[in-house]
């Protein structure tokens, strides 16, 4: 084949995928790898161990693309049927390869006589090249012709493809790439505290004039919005990708906490650190997380002083001193209540800053008034204090992480003095 390849697909092969009982790592992993070299994953279909089900997938993909890369099913056992499928397909019959046996006799030398079924891993597509596994038994294989187009076969286990992509197939098919071909750059703007379909009615059609592609991709504690521009170089890629960064943070203000790869934990700690602030929590429905996330950072001893993890209310009232009072007339879900504790762990702990966090994570609790996924969240800074009513979807886990995302982007905008 020419140089010029651009778009290719992907068959993964395997009953195992196609029940749910195993989850296909292998394609996220090519098309991230591929890219990079500017050849694109356009399609990926998934497929049983049949020969007539390998045999018609992997046809449909050369027909279009002219390009295929299938994963799984070059195993010694009788439901690996790869080598049988693409050699239909191109009309070559399979080979023998002494070499390959010898090799295989060699790795399993140390474990005793070899299995008589390996012997399959040893037939090959005529004129079929092999890209070696040093991970595994198992070899790859690349097969090309003018009529039919480009197929390499790699095995499943996902450890054995990532390092045949970097030892074989990145070189191998560097080979068919035109010398021009134009790569993916992008920009990552990371949002909190707004929906993905809010985000997409603020930004409607405004980056339409720009060449670039727009994704958006929703996170339990977040929506990021990733710009994507083809080009040969990053020289010609920048400017439009910083036009659109640009654009998006006069649309979406201060909902924009960070671009690039940024937790926002990062974001938090740094304006502490800058401010030479530190941080106390209260975390009640969160049940410690959001210490979790604070020190699962290093250097986290810089800014952080500790949380009280209050579940209970007789917990609120003996390690805080939240009032009694407060608790009987206003509810441990309660705005109230909350900010009683980013009061109360200021003082315990002497230090400037708190986050609190009160709610109902479910699935039980809720009430008409105070439903599932109610959070109170509250956030003092010396002498300021706010807090703040959410509801959030979702079952309980999640409601627990938006909230821990929720009270530090709380404590961002109040540190900034941005509107709460």
């Amino acid at each position: 084949m020419s140089p010029g390849l651009t778009a290719i697909e992907i068959v993964a092969i395997g009953e195992e995928l196609l029940s749910g009982a195993t989850l296909d790592t292998n394609a996220a992993r090519i098309a991230k790898e591929l890219e990079k070299i500017g050849i694109r994953v356009v399609r990926k279909t998934t497929v049983g161990d049949e020969v007539e089900a390998i045999t018609s997938a992997v046809d449909a993909s050369l027909r279009r693309t002219g390009a295929v890369i299938t994963t799984g099913g070059l195993g010694p056992t009788r439901d690996d049927t790869t080598r049988v499928a693409i050699a239909r397909v191109f009309g070559r019959e399979l080979q023998f390869r002494e070499d390959l046996w010898q090799e295989l006799e060699r790795r399993w030398a140390r474990r005793g006589r070899i299995p008589a079924t390996n012997r399959s891993q040893a037939e090959v597509p005529a004129g079929a090249t092999v890209l070696p596994n040093a991970r595994g038994t198992a070899a790859g294989l690349a097969l090309a012709d003018d009529r039919r187009g480009l197929c390499i076969m790699l095995p499943g286990p996902p450890g054995e493809v990532e390092g045949m992509l970097e030892g074989e197939v990145i070189p191998y098919l560097a080979g068919h790439v035109s010398p021009g071909a134009r790569r993916p750059f992008r920009r990552l703007l990371r949002t909190t505290g707004i929906a993905e379909s809010a985000i997409a009615e603020k930004v409607g059609g405004l980056l339409d004039d720009l060449p670039l592609e727009v994704a958006y991709l929703p996170e339990v504690d977040g929506n990021d919005i990733r710009l994507t521009a083809w080009a040969t170089a990053e020289a010609d890629a920048g400017p439009v990708l910083d036009e659109g960064v640009k654009l998006l943070r006069e649309i979406l203000g201060t909902h924009v906490y960070g671009v690039g790869d940024v937790d926002l934990v990062e974001v938090v700690s740094g304006l502490l650190r800058q401010r030479g602030l530190r941080l106390a929590v209260a975390e009640s429905c969160s049940g410690g997380l959001i210490a979790k996330r604070l020190t699962d950072w290093p250097g986290a001893s810089d800014y952080f002083w500790g949380g009280l993890t209050v579940y209970s209310d007789s917990a609120k009232v003996r390690l805080l001193g939240v009032s009694e009072e407060t608790l009987r007339r206003h509810g441990a879900v309660s705005e109230a209540t909350a900010l009683e504790m980013a009061e109360r762990v200021c003082a315990v702990s002497g230090v400037a800053c708190s986050i609190a966090v009160t709610g109902i994570a479910g699935p039980g609790g809720g009430t008409e008034e105070k439903p599932v996924g109610t959070v109170w969240l509250a956030v003092r800074v010396g002498a300021r204090a706010a807090a703040r009513r959410r509801h959030y979807p979702g079952p309980r886990d999640a409601v627990r992480a938006r909230a821990v995302q929720g009270g530090l982007d709380l404590l961002r905008r109040m540190i900034l003095q941005e509107p709460l």
